[in-house]
């Protein structure tokens, strides 16, 4: 049941607490890493807007995210919760169960009109995050702003929906918004003006998307909302270009893409003021929720991992826990998990690894040989994390648009059920993804030669992968999506059933499998893999209709008939 305390909110103390209903702006920023602003010492002027904002508030020079994801880090962000207790692990995997309490319920339980306007469909309201908001608003899953890679709207486009939205708002009258922007992910695509001012794409579009910032802090002073509204802008995670052997992001730990820039400023009248500072506090994205909760003046959450330092500093003694099982879904690498604090940083996996992350940033200097003794005290506070009451699993839902675009992001296990997947420091023999960062190379180059049109090129590099690592997922999957391109259909067959064999029990492994012996001429064959896809699936629709058309060129569609009624009946219900 959803707490109702919120509503005594504005009558009750609570210790050292400010009751005083502030306004919060919440702006998220996509693929950031902390070293792209020039307040955090970028040579190039790309950010104006957020280093007036830190001049005017605090710059958190120690801030880290839980996990290198969108969803994930997010979900944390509105809950208080690490990703153990959430449950969200990954991109299009699980929902935001019900049960979960927001920052957004309770500003809404308390009056607040709250709004959040997001920039990818990573974040759709499929997918549990919209709890509480009054209008959360999301990109069109096909049309004009579409990119080639997945629904998105630029930040212009977001930032004139919001500034829509405070229109209508009476200034007088506190309010919670959610400002996501998506632009600085990958592939990188600035306009022209800014991509000839910067040295990079990827900077021209942080700048872009910071100019377009300055048009909703614009609104706001316009509107007389500026003064007494409490704004933090922080990024859900940073971005790789090539350190450690990752690009992009999601599947390493390295501070690349869990450090990340975290600026907040606080409103005029509040008396926890903390004006032109620095600090090297260790934020976490868990305090966002609690920190936000108390800005507005609101009971606090109870049963989080997160901290507000709305009204005192951090302690200095705190631990902050990150993670990331993207290696795992996507090519059955080891889990990874880790702790940070003042001693230093530990990563989990099959291959510990441990730096001294204030001296060594760039974390070239793996101490975990040299400090094996202590690494049991960094194991303790992920065991009693990992033993904490976690939120009820919830399996995705049906809307396959978002589920699609998700994976085509990249991130390939969206719209699967996770299972049951291996505690955070689960002894494995699977390899760490530290020892297999070459198949990133790899990776891409195959990518290359298949936009070319060298498919059969494409499909050679993963066979030598394969013959390094043949239980890689990812490499299988591609592999066989491959032949099946080149019309090689029984060496698809061959390679997706090693996939359904070795991989995890995945509904797309399965439908692709059954399409495979489709193309290879074994109708009757395909029947047990697309049956299993639909199982697997609760029933997607678009592995429904591959059964229904495979059964019924057989002439066994009355066999379908019963599978089809209770699947699309769970549907209607659900």
């Amino acid at each position: 049941m959803k707490r109702w305390l919120a509503l005594f909110a504005l009558v009750s103390a609570c210790g050292n607490r400010e009751h005083t209903r502030h306004s919060v702006l919440l702006v998220t920023l996509d693929t950031t890493r902390a070293d792209a602003l020039s307040c955090y010492g970028n040579a190039e002027p790309t950010t104006p807007v957020l280093d007036a904002l830190a001049a005017d508030g605090v710059r958190f020079d120690s801030a880290h995210t839980v996990m290198a994801l969108t969803q994930p880090a997010h979900t944390s962000m509105l809950t208080g919760l690490y990703p153990p207790r959430h449950g969200l692990r990954d991109n299009g995997v699980s929902v935001l169960p019900a049960t979960a309490e927001t920052l957004a319920e309770r500003a809404r339980e308390a009056g607040f009109p709250t709004a959040a306007f997001v920039s990818s469909v990573v974040l759709d309201d499929d997918f549990g995050l919209a709890q509480g908001f009054e209008v959360y608003s999301v990109p069109k899953r096909r049309g004009e702003v579409e990119r080639a890679h997945g629904a998105e709207r630029p930040a212009k486009a977001t930032i004139d929906a919001a500034l829509e939205w405070l229109a209508q708002r009476d200034p007088a009258e506190p309010f919670f918004l959610w400002v996501h922007l998506y632009d600085p992910h990958h592939p990188y695509s600035p306009s022209a003006a800014y991509a000839a001012r910067f040295s990079t794409p990827y900077l021209a579009e942080v700048a872009e998307m910071d100019h377009e910032l300055g048009r909703l802090f614009d609104g706001l002073k316009a509107r007389g909302m500026w003064d007494e509204t409490f704004v933090l802008a922080l990024a859900d995670h940073g971005e790789a270009f090539g350190e450690h052997g990752e690009v992009t992001h999601g599947t390493f730990c390295y501070e690349t893409t869990l450090h990340v820039p975290f600026v907040a400023r606080w409103p005029q009248s509040a008396s926890t003021r903390r004006a032109g500072q620095s600090s090297h506090e260790l934020a976490s994205a868990v305090d966002v929720a609690p920190t936000l909760v108390e800005a507005m003046g609101l009971e606090e959450l109870t049963d989080i991992d997160g901290l507000s330092f709305f009204a005192r500093a951090l302690p200095s003694e705190r631990g902050v826990y990150f993670e990331s099982y993207y290696a795992y879904f996507s090519c059955g690498w080891s889990p990874l998990s880790g702790w940070l604090d003042a001693r230093g940083k530990y990563i989990h996996s099959s291959e510990p690894e441990l730096y001294d992350w204030r001296a060594d940033p760039r974390e070239l200097h793996d101490l975990a040989a040299t400090r094996a003794a202590e690494l049991d005290a960094f194991r303790a506070p992920i065991a009693h994390l990992a033993d904490a009451p976690a939120l009820a699993h919830e399996e995705i839902g049906g809307n396959g648009e978002a589920l699609d675009a998700i994976r085509g992001l990249g991130y390939t296990g969206a719209g699967e059920d996770a299972g049951e997947l291996p505690h955070p420091l689960a002894k494995t023999a699977l390899a760490s993804p530290r020892s297999q960062a070459g198949f990133f190379v790899q990776q891409a180059r195959a990518q290359e030669l298949d936009a070319a049109g060298k498919t059969a090129e494409a499909a050679a590099v993963y066979e030598a992968v394969l013959r390094e690592t043949p239980t890689n997922f990812f490499a299988l999957d591609e592999l066989g999506a491959y032949y099946l391109k080149l019309g090689r259909a029984a060496e698809a067959v061959t390679v997706l059933e090693q996939l359904t064999q070795s991989g995890p029990p995945r509904g797309r492994y399965y439908h692709k499998l059954g399409l495979a012996l489709l193309a290879a001429k074994r109708p009757a064959d395909a029947v047990a893999p697309l049956t299993r896809a639909v199982e697997l699936t609760a029933g997607r629709p678009r592995y429904l209709d591959a059964l229904r058309e495979v059964l019924t060129s057989l002439g066994r569609a009355s066999e379908m008939d019963a599978l089809e009624a209770r699947y699309r009946k769970a549907r209607s219900d659900g």
